[in-house]
């Protein structure tokens, strides 16, 4: 993908205005709805104002705010934005005003979740269409009442209200992915019979009445979009041509701005936030079907993180404009590259899911894994250090990191790799089908590492004398992945039986001595890295029979909301699953398991090859060699044996440890 991203290359329909309403967007590119998490007690805080801030100096066209509660029954407990509420008009003005004066539009995207909320907050009976769970969240919800329906629609018209009050541009409102309002238009979610339910005309009319009553308290400026899917992706609910239905009632209306057509539900999660492992522009087609009937302006996301694809869908008619939210999290400064002609310096999003998707599913705040200043852009503000000489020992993603920030703030920079190529275990991952697009992390710093002109030594092995002239030393040296087969499920068991044998593997020997590894494989599973599933999947492609087995109740617990896309993918492959089953010993090819509930023999067949992934030990070899020297600093693996998230922070933050020269600030953009 970024072999094509070269400097020079203009995308002028993607950096064209375009008018929604009365108002101009001064390009094609939208930061969509998603929830940051930043908010606290429902209001605006600084890390949120620097957030949207920093995207709007990058030069997003337009920004919608995702996640806020449109009414009291939205709340969901945590990190939420609360439109609803008067005492947050006073942030809302700030956050407005900060990403106004970059001449960036902002917009709202008005939330209930309906069945797919929450009820830890409120403790209230969830409220949706019909009494039917999801299969996310399982809680069985009550049908809403004409009463609360009432409710629900003056309280979306007051949250506009006081979004204008404080400065907005507009609201979207979200009827789609299986949310609150999408329960009323899909046939699948909403059985109701009475004026809510049934026909096409009555599903819909709880949105057309919330849109009427917005704009009884608002002024013609202010926009107002709806958010649908284009497909629901499940048996029962709407199709493609459902969808324009739908789309041609709100355009009825007249007052209705745009569409933002978006795909899936809780019923598929987190399909419209679709990792790597699956096609890019996922809903392109169903948006050029509802484009193609209606006068409105259109908006398509999901998995368009590629500027040359989102010109290629602009130019195709598909849509009037482009949601590239991760893209957007991945590089705020995206638009304004691009507009430079420096497209080549652009960080690709690598659509991981890990930071961004993961971190909030699991409570978390909003990170990224390949950008670690997400959520910290009013902090991590870093000074040029002058002539300091920095040796970084390691080509993963920590060393290449790090030494591409240390560059930046004008140290002279030498990389040691002993590998004949850079990128440590993502470009071991990379090999796997599914996870090709860890490689774009890999291609973008070595991009950046030519630009900058660090010194990159591969094949070289750095010894203590090689790092005697350096002012700095950053040691990435990775970690030894363990051969024991030890289990935190049996930590008294330090060793299993016949680890030693000549066919008994790790799973980066899975990788780099593929030839060595026999037919039918058995795949041993106690990390969190997700080295035995991407090991998998690598040996499924290659021709092998694989059984892949884990101590956990599942298997792949580390992919967290990506896991029913991991068990596809395997499934597919042909690997055979066995979760909650551990080994008690490994023969010449044999294997005894058992089940770690029950302790009952499990057979599994027989193998010609073992993988163990089980964890690994800092390779501190030379760091232990070097002494106490306050040169170094260790990161990454080195340090200790984590995720790709955190081998960027350690990266990004190497440099602090650098004496900055002189009182100048410049924000480190990679």
């Amino acid at each position: 993908m970024i072999d094509t991203w070269t400097d020079g290359l203009r995308l002028p329909l993607l950096m064209s205005p375009t008018r929604i309403g009365s108002r101009v967007v001064k390009n094609r590119i939208v930061s969509p709805p998603h929830g940051t998490y930043f908010a606290a007690g429902g209001r605006v805080t600084d890390q949120q104002v620097d957030y949207y801030a920093e995207r709007a100096a990058g030069g997003v066209g337009m920004i919608v705010v995702g996640n806020m509660s449109a009414w009291s029954r939205s709340k969901t407990g945590g990190g939420q934005n609360y439109a609803f509420s008067p005492d947050a008009v006073d942030g809302h003005r700030r956050l407005a005003d900060a990403v106004h004066e970059h001449g960036t539009l902002l917009l709202a995207q008005l939330w209930d979740g309906g069945r797919q909320g929450s009820s830890r907050a409120s403790h209230l009976p969830l409220l949706s269409s019909s009494p039917l769970p999801d299969t996310v969240v399982r809680e069985i919800p009550k049908q809403i009442e004409e009463s609360e329906i009432a409710d629900m629609i003056s309280s979306f018209a007051r949250s506009a209200a006081l979004l204008e009050q404080a400065g907005w541009d507009g609201i979207e409102l979200l009827a789609a992915q299986g949310y609150g309002l999408a329960q009323f238009l899909s046939p699948q979610m909403n059985h109701r019979q009475d004026r809510w339910g049934g026909t096409p005309e009555n599903r819909v009319r709880v949105v057309t009445e919330i849109v009427s009553s917005i704009r009884s308290v608002v002024t013609k400026d202010f926009l107002v979009g709806v958010r649908i899917n284009g497909d629901d992706m499940i048996a029962g609910g709407n199709t493609p041509d459902d969808a324009v239905a739908t789309a041609l009632l709100l355009e009825a209306t007249g007052g209705v701005d745009y569409l933002n057509v978006s795909g899936a539900s809780n019923e598929n999660y987190p399909l419209w936030i679709a990792d790597m492992g699956h096609d890019t522009a996922m809903f392109v087609d169903a948006a050029r079907k509802i484009k193609d009937e209606v006068s409105i302006p259109v908006m398509v996301a999901t998995r368009i993180k590629d500027p040359l694809i989102a010109e290629s869908v602009l130019a195709e008619g598909s849509t009037d404009l482009v949601g590239m939210n991760r893209a957007l999290i991945a590089d705020p400064t995206m638009p304004n590259k691009i507009e430079s002609g420096h497209l080549s310096q652009v960080r690709p999003c690598i659509s991981c899911n890990q930071g961004c998707v993961g971190k909030t599913a699991a409570g978390g705040q909003m990170e990224c894994t390949v950008n670690p200043r997400v959520g910290f852009e009013g902090t991590t503000i870093q000074g040029r250090v002058g002539r300091q000489s920095v040796a970084v020992v390691g080509g993963g993603p920590a060393g290449m990191q790090a030494a591409v920030v240390s560059a930046e703030r004008g140290a002279d920079v030498v990389l040691f790799e002993s590998r004949d190529l850079l990128g440590g275990q993502i470009e071991l991952a990379s090999r796997a089908a599914s996870r090709a697009e860890f490689g774009l992390l890999v291609e973008h710093l070595k991009r950046r590492l030519a630009a900058l002109d660090v010194d990159v030594r591969l094949g070289v092995s750095a010894t203590v004398a090689d790092l005697d002239p350096f002012d700095h030393i950053f040691l990435a040296t990775g970690s030894i992945p363990w051969r024991t087969g030890f289990s935190t499920h049996r930590p008294d068991v330090h060793a299993i039986p016949g680890h030693d044998l000549p066919h008994v593997f790790t799973a980066v020997d899975a990788f780099e001595r593929v030839q060595h590894i026999g037919h039918r494989v058995l795949i041993a599973e106690d990390e969190f890295q997700g080295h035995a599933t991407t090991a998998s999947e690598f040996l499924a492609q290659n021709g092998h029979t694989v059984t892949l087995v884990s101590r956990s109740t599942s298997v792949g617990v580390w992919s967290g909301a990506s896991q029913e896309f991991l068990y596809k993918r395997l499934r597919r492959a042909g690997v055979e699953l066995r979760a909650h089953t551990w080994l008690d010993a490994i023969g010449e090819r044999s294997v005894q398991a058992y089940d770690v509930f029950s302790g009952q023999t499990v057979d599994l067949g027989d193998f010609d090859s073992v993988v163990l992934a089980t964890g690994s030990s800092v390779d501190d070899r030379l760091y232990n060699a070097l002494g106490s020297d306050d040169r170094v600093v260790r990161i990454g693996d080195c340090l200790a044996p984590r995720r790709l998230d955190n081998a960027m922070w350690d990266g990004l933050h190497a440099s602090d440890n650098l004496s900055i020269v002189g009182t100048a600030l410049t924000v480190v953009p990679s």
